[in-house]
């Protein structure tokens, strides 16, 4: 009888653990709302949405550089607004400089105005974003211009302007190469042809004026040009961001089918696995009731 007793004691035991079990499920289920809390429960799906998981930490990382980028190429756009303009108010100072004889003091002013606009755009190139600047090329961290007290220097970055990955395959340049935009194919960059412009406005030296104001227009041509290509570059990185948006909810969805729980499903089974569980107690609590008489019989 004992061996009986025992029999039906560890098989009641296991039959209450189990069904404990499958209540602590269903509970979990319909607490959280996730049809998955262990890996045991669905390996197919964990595996599934461990993959999923990854797509979406993926896509947030390509939707955080893509915020940067942006981040970066707005300032840049603003900056080379800036640049445009200082170009522009530079060849009105030096065109009023020409045509009717001018007093000493009128091309003195026009040429202060020249070097004031000089120092405005060494600002805008020498502009930084977090402590690296946007016109040095890959050489974040180092100044592009410096005025070094006896004039500008030469371009300190290089031709090589950053990228970042904002996808799959895809990246867009965070960084310009500011001496391709100040000087390009010319033998000064636009500071250098501001300071002898200048000079060749106080001393009313028509030739060197018409000289430096071809060199303003070429440099007004790059800048223009530059500012279109970074307000291209916004414009891919809008049509990204809305791409990676669209990715994500997709991810989000097949993930949802994954983990998430059918609430009534998981109402049910709640109910199911209460009764259950009710059950077991009671068959446990109906054999400590058992005597002698019931196994002899």
């Amino acid at each position: 009888m004992r061996i009986l007793f025992n029999t039906a004691f560890d098989e009641g035991s296991r039959s209450i653990a189990q069904a404990a079990q499958e209540l602590a499920d269903a509970q979990a289920q319909v607490s959280s709302g996730r049809r998955i809390s262990r890996p045991s429960q669905d390996p197919l799906g964990t595996a599934s949405a461990i993959t999923e998981h990854a797509v979406m930490d993926r896509l947030d990382a390509y939707s955080s550089s893509s915020s940067v980028a942006s981040y970066r190429l707005n300032l840049a756009d603003s900056v080379l607004s800036d640049v445009v303009n200082q170009i522009s108010a530079a060849q009105t100072a030096a065109l009023s400089a020409q045509g009717a004889p001018k007093t000493q003091a009128q091309r003195d002013a026009a040429a202060n105005e020249l070097l004031a606009i000089r120092d405005a755009l060494l600002s805008d190139v020498n502009t930084q974003f977090q402590g690296t600047y946007l016109f040095s090329g890959s050489k974040v961290t180092t100044a592009p211009f410096a005025n070094t007290g006896s004039g500008i220097s030469a371009y300190q970055g290089d031709h090589s302007p950053t990228s970042i990955d904002v996808g799959s395959g895809r990246s867009v340049s965070s960084t310009l190469d500011g001496g391709q935009i100040l000087q390009g194919s010319d033998s000064q960059s636009v500071l250098d042809v501001l300071t002898t412009l200048a000079a060749a406005v106080s001393s009313g030296d028509s030739t060197a004026i018409s000289t430096g104001l071809d060199a303003l227009s070429r440099a007004f041509d790059r800048a223009t040009a530059s500012q279109a290509v970074v307000g291209n570059n916004l414009r891919s990185l809008d049509d990204n961001q809305a791409q990676l948006s669209a990715v994500k909810t997709q991810a989000t969805s097949r993930l949802s089918n994954i983990e998430d729980a059918d609430i009534v499903q998981a109402s049910a089974r709640l109910a199911q696995a209460e009764t259950a569980y009710r059950a077991a107690l009671g068959a446990m609590a109906t054999l400590g009731r058992i005597s002698l008489m019931d196994y002899l019989k």
